[in-house]
């Protein structure tokens, strides 16, 4: 994770901590990350580069840890084979999820990881996306509301 955060900028240790944290709730010690910083600086997947601040060191992939952001990326094509299975288990088996539900829901996410890639760059379409995300979460809240109180 930390090598394909500072694919998309140079970082210094706080910054991939909070990066880190934004993306999974869960924030790593400057007794994790630094000597993990140290490893990857090690075996040349970053370096150091020159920062605003003298005193702050901020790191940066190597074209090494760039091949290996892409190698990895390679290796997703595996897990996401397995990840119907697990979403299905999780909804179906331990939520009880009704089948034309799932379907949907299912649908749903290979619809979004389909357009990502297509709207990443594009504000108007990623805006629009989200909208239709969020009037679908309104609409579904409605609902939850409507069967926790219903009068």
């Amino acid at each position: 994770m930390t090598l394909d955060i500072l694919k998309q900028e140079s970082m210094s240790g706080s910054e991939l901590m909070d990066e880190i944290e934004h993306y999974t709730d869960w924030r790593p010690s400057p007794g994790s990350m630094y000597p993990l910083l140290a490893i990857l600086e090690e075996q040349r997947l970053i370096e150091q580069v020159s920062s605003d601040l003298p005193t702050l060191k901020k790191y940066s992939l190597t074209q090494a840890g760039l091949r290996e952001v892409e190698k990895r990326k390679r290796s997703w094509t595996h897990i996401k084979s397995h990840y119907h299975s697990v979403q299905k288990i999780y909804w179906r088996l331990f939520q009880g999820m009704r089948e034309e539900v799932f379907e949907a829901n299912y649908r749903l996410l290979n619809a979004l990881e389909k357009i990502n890639p297509l709207i990443v760059d594009n504000r108007e379409a990623s805006a629009r996306v989200r909208g239709i995300l969020e009037e679908t979460t309104k609409e579904i809240e409605k609902i939850n509301k409507q069967l926790e109180n219903p009068e």
